[in-house]
């Protein structure tokens, strides 16, 4: 009779069919088929009629799920944090963060130079306008981003919209702010991207995952979704990536999480995650932004602790 067994390979899974056949007093199992991804194996196992539980997935190991648990309460207990160090840690977060997201999308401003243009007005030479005011703009953002964190109210659809617009004033004022009207590809992807009609209504389960209550690894669950649907639904023409983290920390944001950033340096392995992703493997997704998450607590336990 054949199963489905899961592997772990590094962050992520993949999964076996296999057989058991019996030769004399032994059992010897071969291996009929690779997945992936828990959803082709799923539709494998429900068009074959063998059960197989993909609900039961973990996204995050259980060892790092209980660490991200166990720092957030020692951070809560330290709480309110002196304001000399939160203002130290602000001021890095939105340096850090505008860089590393710019960087991303392949802003070519060095974290010293990010720092230049930020804190002392300078114009970096050999360095396009854009890119400045993609620093400056990101930076703006932020300071945006946090008052939308400390909101009573719910967060809105014209929030998100104006969050967008700081992103993108003075560099494409015709699209800063308003849904994309025309269809879009991602280079490098053979994922076909909604149409653009359909972006206002694709986009409201954000909205009502950006306002969900639930607190601890539930809210990091909720923010990798709100990440991920904001970059398959790529809402507008330009500025999704940078939009996909800034509304991921928002939902960290107000459950209590410091802010995290997605560094440079992962981007090849950020980008294979989101393809891992696309065929619903979130596991590498996950365990991405999960270990980045802790690095944020550790920052901020460092500095208060």
């Amino acid at each position: 009779m054949a199963f489905i067994r899961k592997r772990k390979r590094g962050n992520t899974y993949y999964y076996e069919l296999v057989e058991n056949v019996r030769e004399g007093a032994t059992v010897r199992q071969n291996v009929l088929q690779y997945f992936p991804s828990s959803k082709e194996a799923e539709e494998y196992a429900r068009k074959a009629g063998i059960e197989f539980d993909a609900s039961a997935e973990s996204w995050i190991d259980e060892s790092l799920a209980k660490t991200l648990q166990e720092k957030l309460e020692k951070l809560n207990k330290l709480r309110p944090l002196p304001l000399a160090a939160v203002k130290r840690l602000r001021d890095k977060f939105e340096v850090d963060m505008t860089y590393n997201s710019n960087a991303i999308e392949g802003n070519r401003l060095s974290l010293r130079e990010t720092w230049l243009v930020l804190r002392k007005g300078m114009t970096i030479c050999g360095k396009s306008m854009n890119e400045h005011l993609e620093a400056t703009n990101h930076a703006e953002a932020i300071g945006l981003l946090e008052k939308m964190a400390g909101k009573k109210s719910e967060i809105t659809e014209m929030d998100v919209l104006n969050l967008h617009a700081v992103m993108l004033d003075k560099i494409s004022p015709q699209d800063a702010g308003f849904y994309r009207h025309e269809h879009v590809f991602i280079e490098g992807s053979q994922i076909k991207l909604p149409k653009w009609k359909e972006v206002p209504k694709l986009m409201q389960p954000v909205y009502l995952e950006l306002n969900s209550k639930s607190k601890g690894l539930e809210a990091v669950y909720s923010a990798i979704k709100i990440h991920y649907d904001t970059v398959r639904v790529h809402p507008f023409v330009d500025g999704n990536g940078r939009l996909a983290r800034l509304l991921m920390n928002l939902r960290l944001m107000r459950s209590g999480f410091p802010p995290t950033i997605l560094r440079r340096e992962e981007r090849r392995s950020y980008y294979s995650a989101l393809e891992k992703a696309d065929k619903w493997d979130f596991r590498a997704l996950s365990m991405l932004i999960g270990k980045d998450v802790e690095q944020a607590l550790d920052l901020y336990l460092d500095a208060v602790g």
